[in-house]
């Protein structure tokens, strides 16, 4: 079983490195073939997180489009997800991990009992929590912190001091912050808003 397992993660391996750069439509073709081959998320998920890989951004980035169509294959490996987020460093992997876990938060607040509701953990949620503020303080691109903005927006709908440290650290940083920052900010806050009038 296990050298099967390595035929897969090799094959994705050889897939991943032919990308030559971060295009969409390059990204789409693995995509694509991860989507139809469950057994190749797993080795996804293990590519992405080793970081003495340097292919592991390109397989974060692959993440990221098939976390978008089946955020429920993330479920069973939520827990390796998170534990691993906060060492993600660079810049383009790190917006495709905060997307994701906006996703997660989404999910999360969705009416029905999804895979990731039914597996999320106290712990998962704070650790969550935790990397989300870090990198709307850290000096990130706006993609990133718009994410990570969204994301606790989100968590905050049940755990309520989030939606206040929130504000404060939008309020604060708007002056200096760019114009596409501001936007997303204002949504947010204008969301917060209208979830405290309701």
């Amino acid at each position: 079983m296990k050298t099967v397992q390595d035929k897969i993660k090799y094959s994705l391996l050889k897939e991943l490195n032919a990308i030559q750069d971060a295009g969409r439509e390059n990204r789409v073709k693995i995509t694509k073939k991860v989507l139809k081959d469950q057994e190749l998320f797993q080795s996804l998920i293990e590519i992405a997180f080793e970081h003495d890989n340097e292919l592991s951004v390109k397989a974060i980035w692959i993440l990221e489009l098939v976390c978008e169509k089946r955020l429920d294959w993330l479920a069973f490996n939520l827990n390796f997800f998170i534990e691993n987020i906060t060492n993600i460093k660079e810049e383009s992997a790190v917006r495709s991990i905060a997307k994701i876990c906006n996703l997660i938060a989404q999910d999360y607040n969705s009416k029905f009992d999804t895979p990731i509701k039914l597996t999320m953990t106290q712990d998962h949620l704070s650790q969550m929590i935790e990397t989300c503020f870090e990198w709307l303080l850290s000096d990130f691109k706006v993609a990133t912190k718009a994410h990570a903005m969204e994301s606790l927006y989100f968590l905050g709908i049940k755990t309520g001091w989030i939606h206040y440290e929130l504000k404060m650290i939008i309020e604060k940083n708007l002056p200096q912050e760019s114009p596409g920052y501001a936007t997303r900010a204002k949504k947010v806050l204008e969301s917060m808003s209208k979830d405290t009038a309701a």
